[in-house]
């Protein structure tokens, strides 16, 4: 999928390369990453993706999104690797999986089930009466404990 085509819907990136390029997988894990990815860095709990910058683009990495206010002094002589800079690269992830995979949260329905009794007996209710009609269900119990110290 085209580069431009994945970053819609992401507000404040920076481009150093062109949009133009084909892209064939993304991913935040550099050990992923083959010719035609977009790698996008993101710092995480136990380890910072911009650490493994320099290991992407051994790689062959077609683009890299980097975090807003981290050294670009890796990437800045670059000319055949397009770079992104996003205020988010967490939230340019979700973004541009949505886009790469077609959207697919457009395409589904979504019932919602809370109160305080109840809950499981209609949502299996429901899932019965959506299956009966040849509808393919999910069902997604969610317990949620509030314990005060």
């Amino acid at each position: 999928m085209e580069l431009k085509k994945l970053l819609q819907g992401i507000e404040g990136i920076k481009v150093k390369g062109s949009l133009e390029i084909d892209i064939k997988d993304i991913t935040n894990d550099s050990r992923k990453v083959k010719n035609g990815s977009l790698f996008i860095a993101i710092k995480g709990f136990e380890t910072d993706g911009h650490k493994f910058i320099k290991d992407v683009i051994e790689k062959n990495v077609s683009a890299i999104m980097l975090q807003e206010g981290e050294s670009l002094k890796e990437v800045a002589s670059l000319e055949n690797v397009t770079i992104l800079v996003a205020p988010d690269t967490r939230k340019a992830l979700a973004i541009i999986s949505s886009n790469f995979y077609g959207n697919p949260a457009e395409k589904l329905k979504i019932i919602g089930v809370t109160g305080t009794k109840g809950k499981t007996t209609t949502t299996y209710m429901i899932k019965e009466m959506l299956e009966k009609q040849g509808k393919k269900v999910g069902l997604i119990r969610y317990y949620c404990c509030i314990h005060k110290w």
